[in-house]
């Protein structure tokens, strides 16, 4: 197992609820080795009971060490100036940057820890009139179009399985506060970033955007084919599906001697890409007949064995037996391959990715002592007051 030795001395403060980017912003900052301090209210309670609860908030807590400290209490100023103090990157939510703004009365945190860089990573961003909007991801996906292009014709609006651009929005926040951390280190001062799934979201629609703007007419829903490009579309087969993604001239001419039809190449009905976007559907209808006699296994090696995009399109039970998902090593073995791996690779190995004290509390004793060098009698003290808390959870295990 690898890791990146660089990251291991980081410590990353996440200031954030639920799933949402500066979740999962956090998990990935854990996944490349980074001591990532989770920030929680003493009084959180981490397991009710309810099974898919727990494994969403073990997905986001992976790696992480809960710090459980109130925010409301005399000596919380004196706790997070420890913990942000020491840290190089905060990434929060628009809750947690306004809860850590008031609890330290300061507007802008970079004016209090000038080093540190600090990550806003929202819905719609901190400014505009959504800002302030309860979002998620669906709510994304309808107020940024993405839903209005997403789906078959006639199936109204439809939106893009599973988190992506939540996904997508944590991955710029990780990427953003690294270039920033390496602005530091050339002598520049720490940078204020803001991130937001929406802006992440507008940037995925490069390919829509343009069709409106030389045509002025909005995109919809064209299914799986593509509209600058044929044949691009789902097909049938005798046994499932495939995806074709055949829609240059070259990868034309060697689908048409695939399907036996080499002399659909000379049709002037198929001359050009223009001429097969006009004829879509009959263009379509040539394939069908040959890949609905055939078994998908066939058909994609066929495809393979031609040089054209493609393949099969599979369920989720296929995709976790299939070799190129065991061989890349995506599901986390800590988790009873429950939940996904991490996704930086070095060296041709999984990075060893460190399992943190995530319940409630538990890591809030060693990241304040061990990595914050807060004293036994300073956080005894503020312990007894309320400030903080460590009795829930599991123990930590120093070294980790």
């Amino acid at each position: 197992m690898s890791t990146f030795a660089e990251y291991r001395s980081w410590l990353v403060v996440e200031a954030a609820t639920g799933y949402g980017a500066a979740t999962v912003a956090g998990k990935l900052f854990a996944d490349l080795g980074c001591t990532v301090a989770r920030l929680v209210a003493p009084q959180s309670v981490p397991d009710d009971g309810i099974d898919s609860d727990r494994e969403l908030d073990e997905l986001v807590s992976r790696g992480k060490h809960s710090v459980a400290i109130d925010s409301t209490s005399p000596h919380a100023t004196a706790a997070l100036d420890a913990l942000l103090g020491a840290a190089e990157v905060l990434v929060a939510d628009r809750e947690g940057l306004l809860r850590l703004q008031a609890a330290l009365h300061a507007a802008d945190l970079r004016w209090r820890y000038p080093a540190l860089t600090v990550c806003a990573c929202t819905w719609f961003g901190m400014d505009g009139p959504l800002a302030t909007w309860t979002g998620g991801e669906e709510i994304v996906q309808a107020v940024s179009g993405i839903m209005s292009i997403t789906g078959h014709p006639g199936s109204g609006p439809t939106r893009v399985a599973g988190a992506p651009f939540t996904h997508a929005a944590a991955m710029l926040a990780v990427t953003s506060s690294l270039a920033d951390v390496l602005r530091k280190k050339a002598g520049e001062k720490a940078g204020a970033l803001d991130v937001s799934v929406y802006d992440t979201a507008i940037a995925f629609e490069s390919a829509s955007l343009p069709v409106y703007f030389l045509t002025g007419t909005a995109p919809h829903g064209i299914g799986n084919r593509h509209s600058m490009s044929v044949p691009w579309n789902s097909f049938r087969c005798a046994d499932g599906w495939v995806i074709v993604c055949a829609g240059n001239h070259p990868n034309w001419v060697r689908m048409c001697e695939m399907i036996g039809r080499p002399e659909l190449v000379a049709d002037p009905r198929y001359a050009t890409q223009e001429d097969r976007i006009a004829q879509v559907d009959g263009l379509e209808a040539e394939i069908v007949a040959w890949t609905r006699q055939r078994p998908v296994a066939e058909v994609e090696a066929q495809l393979v064995a031609g040089n054209i995009a493609g393949g099969s399109v599979l369920a989720l039970p296929d995709v976790l037996a299939h070799p190129q998902f065991r061989a890349r090593n995506l599901a986390d073995a800590a988790s009873g391959g429950r939940q996904a791996g991490g996704i930086f690779p070095l060296n041709r190995e999984p990075l060893a990715v460190r399992q943190g004290a995530w319940r409630a509390g538990a890591g809030t004793r060693a990241i304040l002592m061990d990595r914050c060098g807060v004293s036994p009698a300073d956080y005894e003290r503020w312990r007894a007051s309320g400030a903080l808390g460590d009795e829930n959870g599991v123990a930590y295990a120093a070294g980790a």
